[in-house]
């Protein structure tokens, strides 16, 4: 149950962990991926940000249901 409390605060934006982790992935996927060729983003930009963002919630509630 806790972690369901702590997803709750997360996505209704009671915490800056993923919004900013989000903002990283996009950043990082415009400067890495993007430049490499336009095929390649085509196929690859959003299984990365995909990934990306998979790996930001998972640190979010891990992080947000440690016992304080």
């Amino acid at each position: 149950m806790n972690t369901l409390r702590t997803l709750k605060k997360l996505v209704l934006g009671e915490t800056w962990l993923l919004p900013v982790g989000v903002a990283m992935i996009l950043l990082l996927a415009a400067l890495v991926i993007r430049p490499l060729a336009s095929g390649t983003w085509d196929h690859l930009g959003g299984f990365a940000i995909l990934v990306g963002a998979g790996v930001v919630l998972v640190l979010s509630v891990a992080r947000g249901a440690r016992p304080r």
